[in-house]
């Protein structure tokens, strides 16, 4: 996706740097509506919803938010967005005012226009998806249980500061990368490791089609299973199976025979870690340099 230049204020004023800064940004009321996360935000004084997407590296409106929020594309300043599927696609860009999301304005953000593969009919109506471009500057803690996401600006030069996540009980810390500000953990399934993307912004546990090849499992096979077929960003139609695997070992835990959704993934992940696993975690993103992951069983 495109990424874009921001100028970022919130409802509290700036002081100066200290050893351990940890100033609570914003929480944001998240809804989930059919396994899709959404959030409302702010754009020209209108209020529209908004896809919460830790699995998307940058942030998208969809070509109705032009009209409902009077808009103009900028057709010349096109930009190459892709989906899951890995296919590109060239699209025109807009540079909005500002963007808000509670307390919290990003001035100026240049966004790509673009179709969601799908969405809730919900009220304020979906216009558009928040990445890891506009969240990726905070830590993030994410609890869905209780349906909300919280920002962190975050800064502990010392040891003797308070270390994050600031949860009443410890949180168990996971093995974990942060590429392009997106979050992965290791998982095990049916004895094979891989490397699962923490993403908000897929309904379900989806699984590489390539990595289940690895498992001995066939085309046949798959075939054989139900399934459907789905469209991705951009609006392409693909195919996918449920598949149902011995076990599954996961963020600590442990899942047997789980039935798991199964298509092609041109991510740099075996696996999206999508919201049927998040309502029932609560997740620290950790937006240091060692991009730590916690995570908080209810």
């Amino acid at each position: 996706m495109a990424a874009s230049s921001l100028a970022i204020s919130t409802a509290k004023a700036s002081g100066p740097e200290t050893t351990c800064r940890q100033t609570h940004i914003t929480t944001l009321s998240l809804k989930e509506t059919g396994y899709y996360l959404t959030t409302v935000a702010q754009i020209h004084g209108r209020s529209l919803s908004m896809i919460v997407d830790t699995g998307s590296e940058g942030s998208l409106l969809t070509p109705d938010a032009i009209g409902r929020l009077h808009l103009t594309p900028n057709e010349e300043d096109a930009t190459i967005i892709s989906g899951p599927d890995g296919r590109g696609h060239v699209v025109p860009t807009i540079q909005l005012a500002a963007i808000t999301l509670g307390q919290l304005t990003y001035r100026h953000p240049i966004l790509p226009l673009g179709a969601l593969p799908g969405f809730p009919a919900i009220q304020p109506p979906v216009l558009g998806l928040i990445g890891m471009d506009l969240l990726g500057h905070y830590d993030l803690d994410l609890d869905l249980p209780h349906h909300k996401l919280s920002l962190w600006d975050i800064h502990s030069s010392s040891i003797l500061c308070r270390q994050p996540p600031f949860w009443s009980t410890p949180g168990q810390r996971l093995t974990s990368q942060r590429i392009r500000n997106r979050f992965f953990i290791p998982f095990t399934l049916d004895g094979q490791k891989g490397l699962a993307l923490i993403d908000s912004g897929a309904r379900s546990h989806i699984i590489s089609r390539d990595f289940v090849h690895k498992l001995g499992i066939t085309k046949e096979e798959l075939d054989r299973d139900p399934g459907g077929t789905s469209a991705g960003i951009g609006d392409r139609e693909h195919r996918y199976h449920w598949h149902r695997f011995n076990r599954l070992t996961l963020g600590g835990q442990t899942q047997l025979h789980p039935v798991l959704t199964v298509t092609s993934l041109h991510e740099q992940a075996d696996m999206l870690l999508g919201a049927d696993w998040l309502i029932h975690h609560q997740l620290w993103l950790s937006a240091g340099p060692e991009g730590a992951v916690f995570i908080q069983k209810p």
